[in-house]
């Protein structure tokens, strides 16, 4: 054991010791007044400013049909009190974690269970009968953070921007069809139509997907075409239009969110936020909503330092940026920290996926990845259950490489079956017959050191792309273990651990062998890359770009990859929703089947939530995983609260 982690473990044991000496200090910091009762409908912070003819009344701030807060989930408590600060932090300086918690403002929701779609700042939406015109009607009296109405004319201006190539914004990928990028038209301030060039029944999932996207397409036109050049002759391009419309540092730039930022210190280092006053979500009592004034939240890029903050009790929730590795640690430091560890579910289907690039560059070794054979080998040489006992300590589940299975795709028993085969295809660890089976291939020639020789006669040779020990150590040590496999079987397997900008550029471009990713996906109708080839990365780089560009770009599918195409083509085209399931279905078939196009090793790692003692409202289990359905916020943590009862 090295100098600075005994030095670290004698920390935190110091830590334990002091917080279990100053719980008493740190209870009385943290009281929150809850004179205020039921009865208010709005916080009082908000209330004095309308008493000081500063703010309009409650009922003019909010729509005439606000949307209530779902609590359909165990740990919900009871309608919350108002006031308090919540202290947590951010793991980098573009405020990603928190925009998955506090940053979600959709024309459409994800539930909370990721089992379909609820109303969000619209309250209702149709489609034509053939899928091609998707009509979404708002609430009225929408507002954003500063009182400015929130009406179609934003979404009409955002997409104005897309259809103009003098800047970076671009026509999302959910408005092509056929490549021809749909029309808007905003015949009042509640009602935006969208006319595709075809059948789009995806659109909105698409519009619910992410906080990115509702980021980008609620722009407040109102303020942000002051920075535009066709609005204002001062500008002659849109550097500084781009500056503004970022969410996360641009404090002065009108929002949705339930909290507006106020204060961006030292670029993300620290950043302070406050209620906004026209939020228009609402709890069962009709009372405004968030409950908490205020939330505090500092940058904390160091794993090890988290830990100690959470020991220290100085997080009141923290649902994204813990480390599985430190769950003893937690665990143990509960009670003197005033703190309850929740595990909730990652869903991750490989930690990591091993990725076998379908396009390599090298030709012959191309040629034999195609050979299904060859890929069931390598299946056959990976030992998941070594991976899980050293690199994950048990914690883990060995299995193959799958998306998440709480997937709306695999909700009832069929889905369930289908999926448990999927997690057993290619994933037993058997040297023996892995060698057999690279024998019946006819790569039986082999080199002085033992190594096989290619079909060209040149040895055997892997290139692997790994994170360096210190960007991960779990893949590294993953890496390590799948090497010893592979070279038992006559492989010559080389750890390569570029800078993680290059490896991640290395997928991107198809330049790798074999490379990792994690893997997890609930929703493979809008983020289909695990098992649809659609965009440039993961297993089939180069086929994804020629599905991205429309051909103009990458590689032409063939076999099993055009297949999957043709099932993902199919998917956009389904009215039936049933159907749309089978197509997924039927994909994971080929992927059983045809497959392994990447290699599994260990999966479905508790995701760890920390819930203050003080802190109230948080599900006890929910999904802490893929980015897509928006977890935490779509259990609307604004209905959060905070109180403590005196000691």
């Amino acid at each position: 054991m090295g100098k600075m982690r005994k030095s670290l473990i004698f920390l935190i044991g110091y830590i334990l010791l002091f917080v279990a000496c100053s719980g008493q200090q740190k209870t009385e910091r943290r009281l929150i007044d809850s004179s205020n009762g039921y009865e208010a409908k709005e916080a009082p912070m908000l209330a004095k400013l309308v008493a000081d003819g500063k703010l309009p009344p409650v009922q003019e701030r909010l729509p005439e049909n606000p949307l209530v807060a779902k609590h359909d989930f165990d740990g919900y408590e009871r309608p919350g009190i108002y006031g308090g600060t919540w202290h947590r932090f951010h793991t980098r300086p573009d405020l990603g974690t928190w925009k998955m918690t506090g940053g979600y403002a959709p024309l459409i929701r994800w539930k909370f269970d990721a089992s379909g779609l609820e109303p969000g700042l619209a309250e209702a939406w149709e489609f034509n009968e053939d899928g091609s015109v998707f009509t979404l009607h708002l609430r009225k009296g929408l507002k954003w953070s500063d009182g400015h109405p929130f009406t179609s004319k934003s979404f009409a201006f955002y997409y104005q921007l897309c259809r103009d190539d003098r800047h970076q914004y671009n026509p999302p990928v959910w408005c092509l069809v056929d490549g021809v990028p749909m029309e808007v038209e905003t015949p009042d301030d509640y009602t935006i139509v969208m006319k595709f060039a075809g059948p789009n029944w995806l659109v909105p999932l698409w519009l619910a997907t992410g906080f990115w996207w509702c980021n980008l397409y609620n722009i407040p036109e109102h303020y942000m075409s002051q920075f535009h050049p066709d609005y204002n002759p001062e500008y002659e391009d849109f550097i500084e239009f781009e500056r503004k419309d970022l969410p996360h540092q641009n404090t002065e730039r009108p929002t949705m969110w339930p909290w507006r930022i106020t204060t961006n210190d030292k670029g993300g280092f620290r950043v302070l936020l406050e209620r906004n006053p026209y939020y228009y979500v609402v709890d069962d009592l009709g009372r405004q909503l968030p409950y908490i004034d205020r939330v505090k939240t500092n940058l904390i890029p160091e794993p090890q330092v988290r830990v100690l903050k959470i020991l220290a009790g100085e997080v009141d929730c923290q649902y994204r940026g813990m480390e599985i590795r430190d769950l003893a640690l937690y665990m143990k430091g509960q009670e003197p920290g005033g703190y309850q560890i929740r595990k909730w579910k990652s869903t991750s289907g490989a930690q990591p996926a091993i990725l076998i690039n379908w396009t390599a560059p090298d030709l012959v070794l191309r040629q034999l990845i195609r050979d299904q054979r060859f890929r069931k080998a390598l299946a056959l040489g990976v030992d998941r259950e070594k991976c899980n006992e050293i690199a994950w300590r048990g914690l883990l589940q060995p299995q193959a490489a799958t998306v998440s299975q709480e997937s709306w795709h695999f909700a009832d028993a069929d889905g369930q079956t289908l999926f448990e085969e999927w997690k057993r295809a290619d994933a037993d660890f058997d040297l023996e017959k892995a060698n057999a089976m690279l024998d019946e291939m006819g790569l039986t020639q082999r080199d002085k050191q033992g190594y096989r020789l290619r079909p060209d006669g040149q040895r055997l040779e892997i290139v692997m792309d790994v994170p360096s020990s210190n960007l991960n150590s779990q893949e590294n040590d993953i890496g390590l273990i799948i090497q010893e496999g592979w070279e038992q079987m006559g492989i010559k397997t080389i750890l390569y651990t570029p800078p993680g900008a290059e490896l991640s550029l290395r997928r991107t471009l198809g330049e790798f062998t074999i490379s990792m990713h994690g893997e997890a996906e609930m929703d493979l109708f809008t983020y289909p890359d695990w098992v649809f080839p659609t965009l440039a990365k993961y297993w089939h780089p180069k086929v994804g770009k020629w599905y991205e560009t429309g051909g103009k770009e990458g590689e032409t599918p063939t076999g099993p990859l055009k297949k999957l195409l043709d099932l993902y083509d199919a998917i956009k085209k389904e009215p039936d929703s049933q159907k749309r399931h089978q197509y997924v279905r039927d994909a994971v078939r080929i992927h059983i089947d045809e497959g392994p196009f990447h290699l599994g090793t260990a999966a479905r790692s508790p995701s760890l939530v920390v819930v203050a003692d003080h802190f109230h409202n948080v599900p006890n289990d929910g999904i802490l995983g893929p980015w897509a359905i928006v977890t935490p916020a779509t259990s609307y943590p604004e209905q959060c609260f905070i109180e403590e009862v005196k000691q």
